[in-house]
């Protein structure tokens, strides 16, 4: 029996350094690029402003490719740092009345570029007569963000993703349902936790550090709401669900 404890405890202490390691790679990553990006944002300013307008229009699309690859760096480096900030309680969050159609309308116009691309029929629908919601917008753009590019990221060419917003009692709920492969019952609450891997049905397991959707989870349980996954229609694909809470007027 002490022998089992022991070694449960040398278990639990290199878990915990393994999570310090973790922590400090994340923090050396965010610290190493944002200067590298910040110098790639002015590039791409000054380019728009020196380029002759006939070489700018012949290349717009490279560099609009180019400013969204940099706003998404940009979200992924707030993302890990919001997630420590978040877990610790240190983060105070910016909220006020906001319009979810607007916020999702402008995730979706984000990302049309990879939609076009893999000829993904992406569809919104959003319930008549929405209430505002209360929420801090650049975080729960960071989650739209997150569950749509996830969403891009496993459903196949030619597939089909769908974005709902209805009103549910005194909250707001989204959902993002994709048509690839689909979660793996016992994987639904754990793919939510800091550096989780999960393997989708019928794919190999996918490289990265797992914090998008710990990120997605912290933001929205911050605002008072949930957020789970269950699968898509019919048993295909899945169907990522958050809820937010409505704007109270005074």
């Amino acid at each position: 029996m002490l022998r089992q404890i022991s070694s449960l405890m040398d278990e639990n202490e290199q878990l915990m350094a393994l999570q310090r390691v973790r922590q400090e790679t994340s923090d050396l990553i965010v610290h190493d690029l944002r200067s590298p990006l910040g110098n790639l944002y002015s590039v791409l300013n000054m380019l728009e402003l020196v380029l002759p307008v006939e070489v700018l229009a012949a290349n717009r699309e490279l560099l609009d490719i180019a400013k969204l690859a940099h706003a998404r760096m940009q979200d992924l480096i707030d993302s890990l740092l919001d997630v420590s900030k978040l877990e610790s309680g240190d983060l105070i969050l910016e909220t006020g009345p906001a319009n979810l159609k607007q916020l999702v309308d402008e995730v979706v116009a984000m990302a049309s570029f990879s939609i076009d691309r893999r000829s993904i029929v992406f569809q919104t629908y959003f319930e008549a007569g929405l209430p505002l919601v209360l929420i801090d917008e650049e975080r729960i753009r960071r989650v739209l963000t997150n569950l749509v590019d996830n969403a891009l990221k496993f459903t196949p060419k030619d597939g089909r993703i769908r974005v709902e917003v209805t009103a549910v009692a005194d909250q707001v709920q989204v959902s993002v349902a994709d048509s690839g492969p689909g979660i793996p019952p016992a994987d639904r609450q754990r793919i939510f936790e800091r550096f989780a891997q999960v393997q989708r049905v019928g794919m190999r397991r996918t490289r990265g550090f797992g914090l998008g959707l710990a990120f997605c989870r912290l933001a929205v349980e911050a605002h008072g709401g949930e957020i789970w996954v269950e699968p898509g229609e019919n048993g295909v694909g899945s169907r990522f669900i958050f809820t937010l809470p409505v704007y109270q007027s005074p």
